[in-house]
């Protein structure tokens, strides 16, 4: 036996092929380099990112372990994820950048205070 997408669904996806996404897509790469740049320029280091719409910095060296600076930045009314829900080590945060550029400029002001 065959089991596939339902027929609907299907033709869904044959018309999704025909819509442009270029300014969504350039409106998330403006929202990418706005938070890898204000995040370099705090002295976090990250890496370049590829595909989805998340940034995962490492936590600055003397601000302990990533839950201890997530528990932090939470306190700080600042929701970011610790890094060990997505690998063995605890080192890094994880940021979704599918927020207004207000929104992450007010999320790199709490990463600079807590990198101070």
């Amino acid at each position: 036996t065959f089991v596939c997408a339902p027929h609907p669904l299907q033709w869904g996806a044959v018309a999704a092929l025909d819509v442009d996404m270029s300014q969504q897509a350039a409106t998330y790469a403006e929202r990418r380099d706005l938070i890898v740049a204000g995040l370099r320029d705090a002295g976090y280091e990250v890496a370049p990112t590829g595909g989805a719409f998340y940034v995962f910095p490492k936590v600055p060296h003397g601000c302990g372990s990533g839950s201890e600076f997530v528990a932090r930045a939470i306190e700080n009314e600042l929701l970011i994820i610790p890094g060990s829900i997505f690998s063995h080590r605890d080192t890094h945060f994880r940021i979704s950048y599918a927020a207004s550029a207000e929104t992450l400029e007010r999320g790199l002001d709490v990463l600079r205070r807590l990198h101070r």
